[in-house]
């Protein structure tokens, strides 16, 4: 139920604000867990170019998917330092053999 919950955080948000998320952008947590309950060091979440999902065009004009690739602290805050940091962690976390960038909640890994 947290995914669930998150996902509605972040539904709310963008309609309470009239804004998008974009790729490159970041969601800052609380430094705790994302997953509340468990010590999961994924406390913060990026946002990427979805790995699979092709853009399309419609009558409505062009649809990007963007997906959701949980971080670390240190992660976070290596990003906020200096953003061109974000294209370094993808490559780093690619390189790792996560070539679809699927968050893992037990990764204890750090990237940056």
């Amino acid at each position: 139920m947290w995914a669930i919950d998150m996902m509605s955080n972040l539904a709310r948000y963008t309609y309470q604000t009239k804004r998008f998320f974009e790729p490159n952008q970041y969601v800052k947590g609380n430094g705790t867990s994302l997953h509340i309950g468990s010590d999961s060091l994924i406390t913060a979440l990026l946002l990427v170019k979805d790995t699979e999902a092709e853009s399309q065009i419609s009558v409505y004009g062009k649809t990007e998917f963007i997906q959701l690739v949980g971080i670390t602290e240190s992660e976070m805050q290596a990003i906020i330092e200096n953003k061109n940091n974000v294209p370094k962690l993808i490559e780093l976390m690619k390189a790792d053999g996560n070539q679809d960038l699927v968050t893992d909640m037990r990764r204890t890994k750090s990237y940056l």
